[in-house]
This record gives C-alpha cells, sequence and structure tokens, in this order.
C-alpha cells in the first residue's frame, strides 16, 4: 500500500505515540520533522488548503493522505481512509506519467504540461472545462500540480470529468456558486468591526460579487493590484484590494488586515476626513455602506471585496468613520438574524478576537543598504513565506519605504508578520501567520 506522510517533532510525545500505533498496525508511513524548515514550509503549504484551516493553531501529527490532511488522527481513521489508498503498482505507474508530464523537470505540473493529459480523458472537453479541471486538480491554488495532487487527481479524474461535463460552460463569472460557507465568513469579518463602530451590518450582493470578481482576476492577470469594475447597475462600489505570496488566507485574515490601518499607519477621528494608508479601513466600517461582496481570483492570491454605496465619500468621513465604542441608533439597529459576533476588544493587529499578542517589533527601510541586511534576516527568521525576497527587491527596485512588522503570540506558537511597501501614491501589503502544533 501507498505511504503516509506524517508530519510531527521529535519533542511531541503525542507525535511518538502515534507513529508506534502505525508501526503496530503494520502502516508504512513517511515521517517529516517540521523542525527542518524545508519540511516546515511543505506543511504549511498543504494545510492552508484545508478547508478546516483557519489561520490559527492546529495540533500535531499532521497526516497526509493524498491531499486529505487529517489533524491529530486516530489510528482508525486512517485505517478508514487506506482503504482509499492505490496499490503501490498502480503508484508507480502514476509517478512514471508525472514525469513524463513533466516537461521543464521543476517536480511541478503547470497547466500547459497537463493540458494534453486532461484533453485525453474527453476529447470534448472545452478549454474552460479544462481549465477547470486543473484547478480543481491544483489543490493548494498556487498555480502548479504537485506529484501527491496529481496522484489524487488520477484516481478521481473520471469522475471529476463526468462532472465537468455535466455542467453548462461558463464564460463569466456567476454567483450562484458562490459557497454559502464563504458568504457566511465574509460577512462575519465585516460585522464584527463594523458593530464597534456604530455602523449596521453589511449583507451579501450577488452584484459586488461579480464585480469584484471580474477584477479579481484582471489583478491575477496582471499581476498587479489595480482599481477597476468599481460599478454595477446599482450604482458606483467602493473596493478595497489584498494580494498575498501564497493563496490559503481567511476571510478573517484579509479583512482583519484592512481594519488594522486604524492603528498603522493610524486614522485620525478628529480630523474626520481621508487619510493615505487608512482608505481599506474606513471603507470597512463606512456607516453607509449596506452590502459587500468578495471574491478570490482564480490562483487565490488576490481578493477584491466590493461595496455599496460606496464609502470614502469626502465631506462625509464624520458621520460614516465613527470612533470605536460607538453603539448602534435604536433606530438602524438591525434585526439580527443570529447571535452577533462579539467586538474586538481593542484595535490591535494580529489573530481573532481574543487572541494576545506581544508589542510588535518593526523594521522600517528606505532604500537597498547592506548594513540592514542582518536586521532583515533576524525579522524573517523562521518565516514560511517568501516575504523577504519581496522586500529585497522592492529595496532594489527603489521603493520609497518598506515596513516590516512582527508580533508574537503571548503564551503561544504563532507569529504575525506584515510587510508594507510604499512607491510613489502605490502601497502593497502581505501579511502572514505561521506557528502552531
Amino acid at each position: 500500500m501507498a505511504e503516509l506522510v506524517i508530519y510531527g517533532r521529535d519533542s511531541c510525545g503525542m507525535c511518538t505515540a502515534f507513529k508506534k500505533e502505525c508501526e503496530k498496525n503494520k502502516l508504512k508511513y513517511k515521517y517529516a520533522n517540521i523542525e527542518d524548515a524545508a519540511v516546515k514550509t511543505e506543511m504549511f503549504r498543504k494545510v492552508r488548503a484545508c478547508s478546516w484551516f483557519k489561520g490559527g493553531r492546529f495540533g500535531l501529527p499532521l497526516v497526509d493522505v493524498y491531499g486529505s490532511i487529517q489533524e491529530r488522527p486516530s489510528i482508525a481513521s486512517v485505517l478508514e481512509a487506506q482503504k482509499k489508498f492505490p496499490k503501490d503498482e498502480d503508484v508507480e505507474k502514476i509517478r512514471k506519467q508525472f514525469k513524463e508530464l513533466d516537461a521543464n523537470k521543476d517536480g511541478t505540473l503547470q497547466f500547459a504540461e497537463m493540458k494534453k493529459m486532461l484533453q485525453s480523458l474527453n476529447s470534448k472537453l472545452s478549454e474552460i472545462q479544462i481549465q477547470k479541471l486543473f484547478c480543481q486538480a491544483d489543490v493548494n491554488q498556487n498555480g502548479t500540480v504537485e506529484l501527491d495532487e496529481f496522484i489524487d487527481f488520477v484516481m478521481h479524474g473520471k469522475q471529476a470529468v463526468a462532472k465537468v461535463m455535466q455542467e453548462p460552460p461558463q464564460q463569466t463569472p456567476t454567483a450562484t456558486g458562490v459557497r454559502d460557507e464563504w458568504k457566511k465568513q465574509t460577512l462575519e469579518a465585516h460585522n464584527r468591526y463594523r458593530a464597534n463602530h456604530g455602523a449596521a451590518n453589511l449583507e451579501w450582493s450577488d452584484e459586488c460579487y461579480l464585480s469584484a470578481k471580474k477584477q479579481a482576476n484582471a489583478c491575477q492577470e496582471k499581476g498587479a493590484m489595480f482599481h477597476d469594475n468599481c460599478s454595477g447597475p446599482s450604482g458606483r462600489h467602493g473596493q478595497n484590494i489584498y494580494w498575498c505570496s501564497a493563496p490559503g488566507s481567511s476571510t478573517e485574515d484579509m479583512v482583519h488586515a484592512w481594519y488594522q490601518e486604524i492603528t498603522n499607519p493610524g486614522y485620525d477621528f478628529d480630523a474626520a476626513t481621508f487619510k493615505s494608508g487608512t482608505g481599506h479601513f474606513t471603507q470597512v466600517v463606512w456607516k453607509g455602506s449596506k452590502q459587500v461582496g468578495m471574491a478570490l481570483s482564480e490562483d487565490g492570491r488576490f481578493c477584491v471585496a466590493n461595496y455599496y454605496p460606496a464609502g470614502n465619500v469626502m465631506g462625509h468621513f464624520k458621520e460614516n468613520v465613527l470612533k470605536g465604542g460607538t453603539p448602534l441608533s435604536k433606530v438602524e439597529a438591525p434585526k439580527p438574524k443570529a447571535k452577533a459576533a462579539p467586538a474586538p476588544a481593542a484595535a490591535k493587529a494580529g489573530g481573532s478576537d481574543g487572541d494576545q499578542w506581544s508589542a510588535p517589533k518593526v523594521l522600517e527601510l528606505k532604500g537597498a543598504s547592506a548594513e540592514k541586511e542582518g536586521d532583515i534576516n533576524k525579522m524573517f527568521e523562521g518565516c514560511p513565506f517568501p516575504f523577504k525576497d519581496r522586500v529585497m527587491k522592492a529595496l532594489a527596485d527603489g521603493a520609497d519605504s518598506v515596513t516590516i512588522e512582527k508580533k508574537e503570540e503571548v503564551g503561544g506558537p504563532r507569529t504575525s508578520i506584515e510587510v508594507t511597501i510604499k512607491q510613489g501614491c502605490s502601497t502593497s501589503r502581505v501579511r502572514g501567520t505561521y506557528g502552531g502544533g
């Protein structure tokens, strides 16, 4: 039978006990120690693709069953999953096929390399259907298919093709396929902050979603954040955009990245007007906005949220961007359909409500500097994301300023890191949280 991949830590008693249970049940497995940086990066790549992973803590060991990650599994659950494993000889055939398709020998399959194989499954597949199948194979949405993803897809490829062939071809995005869970998470992530600023709950808008989806894909195609698709049949939309080097950020993380502009660079409630670098925050809590639609690009790296009516209207900040702790007026208070999410205790950057983070370490850079490289290395020590490369490139390209902010979870294993790059009137920001187990 094919092997399991167990991600664990040598010092973890539960990991050691689980390995012994596997050996007792004669389960073949590969052990991957996450104290190795490369292994840790690989684990995070996989876990970010899991529907149960919300960017917070998780328990070791993690067991990879060809793309299905089980957190602290029981031997019974692994044995049940094992029944679906391919035989060793079948796996070897699939490995051989993978190597043959991997034309550039980089250990992954890009769309062009996999296209011919997908066409062989059914000659009637359209280009759009082939792209959809590739996205299904690319579980972690990083634009390439790794060996484990390929094996899993080949084992279930015919079922996937049959399902795609039954669906009508779509030339443009539609709102009907948006998961209810995504809508719920989008609204909860926004409304918990709005509740603290006297703003009524937003409702989901398919119109805003369709415009946001078009713009997210446009950003992916251009490889950069820019604003467009800011209107619909109802009128002008407000728009927030988020980018991260690796897909998998939760809606909570993305909306939090916008909201934290309340403290960095900081919004001036007394001035009550537009301030550069705070537009994402003000749109999130804008009292006059009533609807939102949020969408990801196909590669999962760009997220766009459109709002209606649009916020950030000059001359109207005072009545629409209220200080934290402002209650909803009785007239405007909506009838809750469910128990409202608690408002954050304080407007500090960091994880979900209730998390406690240390004071941030901040490194501000202007221009390339050899003597600063040591400080940069310290800030990114243990970071599994390629943020350092982005910083070095920005400095080499002459960015006006680069700010790195790093925080540690008090009494916990997580670390939050954020990079802000300013170039002219453009500001880009990436944020990631890592650690756990």
